[in-house]
């Protein structure tokens, strides 16, 4: 192929990229595209006129780019966001994976998957899975797993779901808690949180339900009975709560009007000696003002105050802000 292998100096055999958030700043307002940013639209711009993935191969023969990680990976991210003929992505994915010297990094695998996950491509999501188990079973980990699983939950049944969990089994270098919590946490988003607890109790006795376990079961339950069932059976298995489990249980117990009870466990969280946060404070502040306990809300917020954590929640809307902000720049300039 006319397609150059860029050479990188580190010793490692994938690149890593990082870009301060100054010079990042200067990018999102200047419409001015760096060499990179030409070359990614050169090569989406194939993807997306070629024909047949001969017509493809051809195109791409004739740019003579200089291939990198950093490249690869910006074009199929593109590719996702664009909603892009998924099989000659695949095309272009599988011709890249080819050329010597040439390695994907996780996030172009996973990608890849997503894209196709996106239009139900399920047997190719399985044959790159298969190929890079023979090639570089290292890139296949639970965040993969949760990729596919993700996709497949959001069209397939429960059972299905499950099934291509355990077909990961050979494939992930480690089929451990990890992967265990990627299910759940797919269960969670794209099913109920009844068909989490189902799966859980189903396939608890294979793992070793870790915090996080826990914190993923807990969080979504409008029913405190179950939330308290996990909590006790976390307390049991001798796993120790952290700031995650009293904030889900706390929310529960306040969306469920059941402020006391919050305000109890609470308590609890203290004398453990973990410390609040702002979202533990705005739980509590929320449950208050639906139960229509205006005053004790302010009271909460006075020490809120006091902690410091008022100026902590003021950081961080600055910098949902900031996101907000240059999200909406980054779609304005593409």
């Amino acid at each position: 192929m006319a397609l150059k292998l860029l050479h990188y100096q580190s010793p490692l055999r994938y690149a890593h990229f990082s870009l301060s958030l100054s010079s990042s700043k200067l990018r999102l307002f200047s419409s001015e595209q760096t060499p990179l940013d030409h070359e990614v639209d050169k090569v989406f711009r194939i993807i997306n006129d070629s024909s047949s993935p001969q017509k493809l191969k051809q195109s791409l023969n004739s740019i003579g780019i200089s291939l990198s990680n950093q490249l690869i990976d910006k074009v199929l991210k593109r590719v996702r966001f664009s909603h892009s003929n998924p099989l000659l992505a695949l095309e272009f994915f599988n011709l890249i994976g080819k050329s010597k010297g040439f390695y994907h990094t996780q996030f172009s695998l996973d990608t890849m998957l997503y894209v196709l996950g996106r239009t139900r491509k399920f047997d190719q999501i399985w044959e790159i899975l298969n190929d890079f188990k023979r090639e570089d079973r290292s890139l296949i980990s639970h965040r993969t797993l949760q990729v596919v699983l993700g996709r497949i939950a959001k069209v397939c049944s429960v059972r299905q779901t499950v099934e291509g969990f355990k077909k990961f089994k050979r494939l992930v270098p480690e089929f451990d808690t990890n992967c265990f919590n990627a299910l759940l946490r797919v269960l969670c988003q794209e099913k109920t949180m009844v068909d989490a607890r189902n799966v859980y109790h189903g396939l608890k006795g294979q793992f070793k339900p870790n915090a996080v376990t826990f914190n993923i079961l807990l969080s979504g339950w409008r029913s405190s009975e179950e939330a308290e069932g996990f909590f006790e059976e976390m307390k049991e298995l001798g796993v120790k709560p952290d700031v995650v489990t009293y904030n889900s249980l706390i929310d529960v117990y306040c969306k469920s009007g059941e402020v006391t009870k919050a305000y109890l466990l609470f308590d609890k969280m203290l004398e453990e000696g973990i410390c609040p946060d702002v979202i533990t404070y705005t739980s509590l502040i929320g449950g208050l003002g639906k139960a229509g306990q205006p005053d004790k809300a302010k009271d909460v917020l006075r020490e809120m105050g006091s902690m410091d954590v008022t100026r902590m929640l003021q950081r961080i809307m600055l910098l949902l802000g900031t996101i907000a902000l240059l999200r909406g720049l980054v779609l304005l300039l593409s």
